[in-house]
């Protein structure tokens, strides 16, 4: 999460061909999200895997990627993603997002959040 790359999308960039399919799914439902909210998503595509911390799960197929709403609920913030080979989601992937949501809560505490518009706007 530091300086300008972004884990995410370095995930879904270096997949292997039989998760493209998934991973242009993860990003439609991302675009869904940035349009609609998360108004009328089901569990089986977004749900709260972390409910002291509230780090939620966004699915598509075997493509797991975790995240937590901003402050004020206005933005979701994503932390990184993974390929999900059990039932559970894995503690080391949930801590990750743990640790990166406490990150987030400091630096918007300390007035260090910087909005990023996408290039097209």
């Amino acid at each position: 999460m530091d300086g300008d790359e972004c884990e995410t999308e370095t995930f879904l960039n270096d997949l292997d061909s039989k998760y493209h399919a998934s991973a242009a799914g993860l990003i439609r439902l991302i675009e869904q999200i940035t349009e609609s909210g998360l108004d009328g998503l089901s569990t089986k595509q977004f749900h709260l895997v972390d409910a002291e911390n509230k780090i939620y799960e966004l699915i598509k197929g075997d493509i797991r990627l975790l995240c937590f709403k901003g402050h004020a609920n206005l933005l979701i913030v994503t932390t990184h993603a993974f390929i999900k080979k059990t039932q559970k989601t894995p503690e080391n992937d949930k801590n990750k997002a743990i640790r990166h949501k406490k990150k987030y809560q400091q630096a918007h505490d300390q007035k260090q959040i910087i909005l990023v518009r996408d290039q097209e706007e």
